[in-house]
């Protein structure tokens, strides 16, 4: 579990292409919902977070920063991020492993999307 919360603190520090970067942070939530997984499967008690719900990601993914792409997906990631808050302040480590793996997913499909919509990534951006 440590490696994965070392990669998911540098996740959040990416310097990559926004794309990029939220792969990298889709990666590093999916290393961490399987790292909570195992825990669970290994009946790892969760120590309760008291005030986890005030989750604050870093202005690039924040909802007062200037996000590109859907608002729709952009919301479906807010409210991601408000279920992991929550779940990280209960005592099971399950819903915490699911939030993980839900923000993974929509940090993916926001990355795909943007790219799509014309933001390169970082390779492109050195290739061009």
């Amino acid at each position: 579990m440590r490696e994965a919360d070392v990669r998911w603190a540098s996740a959040l520090r990416g310097l990559d292409s926004y794309p990029d970067r939220l792969r990298t942070f889709a990666d590093a939530a999916e290393e961490q919902s399987r790292a909570l997984t195992l825990a669970d499967l290994a009946n790892v008690r969760w120590k309760p977070r008291p005030g986890a719900r005030k989750l604050r990601f870093p202005f690039e993914v924040d909802p007062t920063g200037e996000r590109p792409g859907s608002p729709t997906l952009w919301g479906k990631f807010d409210r991601a991020v408000k279920q992991l808050g929550l779940a990280l302040e209960g005592d099971s480590i399950k819903p915490i492993a699911e939030a993980f793996a839900q923000l993974s997913a929509l940090a993916a499909e926001l990355a795909n999307s943007l790219q799509a919509g014309g933001l390169p990534t970082e390779r492109q951006r050195q290739a061009g």
